[in-house]
């Protein structure tokens, strides 16, 4: 499958990230040479590395099919943390291979997001926490916009304020209790300092952690991974023990931009169209629960970028015969009669949920009118669907249909 042209505005929008990050620090150093300490001033400069620091993260996920890996489909994926010293890579560089779907927590890697270190008012440089299944070493096994990251808030009290998230930048605030920030490596002078979590992520200690939850891993090498896959809780707060500043990257960040790129409807297309996907679906058993798609093998398409798409999104998929053969509509226009029915479900609506495996194989949580009232496995109930048959990002929920003869 032929690649498209990457894509202008999200260079220009590195661009400016770039000029915005420059004047961000060369105010920090404005501030400290005239000997400024107003915290409205340092919490403006925090605010503004938090928010740039969020659009490079975004602007890596949106290209890093171009300038990464051309073989992976676009899918979010997001540069594991900076570790510090003993990995052999260079200050701001992302850390190499990590165990999948392991969650881990270090510096924002300014060097692989091209840009020069972020640092908030007090001149610390930022971290980062990026959920295991949106790394983009050892990719998931699966990654779309119904993947759940693994991060949640609570706020002081303990109570939830978002969960599921992409990834986490803090900005760590003036150290606190028995925190440290002494410098351990002369070759990572540019941020200095240690790569140790818990002497910049709150709270120090365990005793005065909100509902037990602090702010980075226990128990592994520099507090910096996570035990096993499930989700960890942080807290944002302000207290004697928190004073870390948060910024939330949601699955919804990442896609709401990667959806708007003209190569990611292509992409839809170009697999739906595939000559192998469409034997498979019309040679398959239809499955008689769930969506239909039981039994189709992504393994049997063999061109590489569909099959990875195919392994990525599959979720997205139901499929139906009809009784008899009958047309269908799409794009507001009757086909041929149609033997089986191909559906590949939008984004989710807001009455729908995708959380657990239950939820994925759910046809209500995909299709919704029409469709939803005559869809049924292993038989269509009737044959009047209707959809599109092109993804358009100002309607993502849209059912795309495919009449298979």
């Amino acid at each position: 499958m032929n690649r498209f042209s990457k894509q202008q505005g999200y260079a220009l929008l590195v661009f400016v990230t770039l000029l915005a990050t420059a004047a961000a620090t060369l105010t920090v150093k404005t501030l400290n040479n005239a000997g400024t300490n107003t915290q409205i001033d340092r919490d403006r400069i925090t605010a503004a590395a938090l928010a740039q620091a969020k659009e490079a993260l975004i602007g890596y996920a949106i290209t890093f099919r171009d300038t990464q890996h051309p073989q992976h489909p676009l899918n979010g994926y997001l540069p594991n943390p900076d570790l510090g010293p003993g990995l052999n890579y260079p200050e701001g560089s992302a850390a190499g291979s990590s165990s999948r779907d392991i969650s881990m927590i270090g510096k924002l890697p300014w060097r692989e997001l091209g840009l020069q270190p972020l640092v908030n008012g007090n001149v610390d440089c930022l971290w980062y926490i990026v959920s295991g299944r949106f790394k983009n070493q050892y990719p998931t096994n699966s990654l779309n916009w119904d993947t759940l990251g693994q991060i949640d808030i609570i706020d002081a009290s303990g109570n939830a304020i978002t969960s599921n998230l992409a990834a986490l930048v803090i900005a760590p605030g003036k150290p606190l209790d028995g925190q440290s920030r002494t410098l351990i490596d002369a070759n990572h002078f540019r941020c200095g300092g240690n790569y140790d979590a818990r002497n910049y992520l709150d709270a120090y200690n365990a005793s005065d952690a909100i509902s037990g939850q602090v702010n980075y891993f226990t128990g592994s090498t520099n507090n910096s991974r996570a035990p096993d896959t499930s989700n960890k809780t942080f807290v944002q707060a302000s207290n004697d023990h928190y004073n870390d500043q948060l910024m939330f990257i949601s699955v919804d960040d990442l896609f709401r931009a990667i959806i708007k790129r003209n190569d990611f409807s292509q992409e839809i297309q170009t697999f739906m169209n595939d000559l192998d996907f469409i034997n498979e679906v019309s040679t398959i058993t239809v499955s008689a629960t769930g969506k239909g798609t039981g039994n189709l093998n992504c393994n049997h398409i063999t061109d590489n970028d569909n099959q990875n798409f195919c392994n990525n999104w599959k979720e997205m998929l139901l499929l139906t015969r009809l009784s008899t053969p009958a047309a269908i509509t799409i794009d507001s226009v009757a086909t041929a009669p149609c033997s089986r029915v191909l559906i590949f479900g939008g984004q989710k609506t807001g009455a729908q949920v995708r959380l657990t495996n239950t939820d994925k194989t759910t046809p209500a949580n995909y299709l919704e009118g029409g469709n939803l009232a005559v869809f049924a496995t292993p038989v269509a109930m009737a044959s009047n669907f209707s959809g599109a048959s092109t993804f358009i990002a100002s309607n993502p929920s849209a059912d795309l249909l495919r009449c298979i003869p």
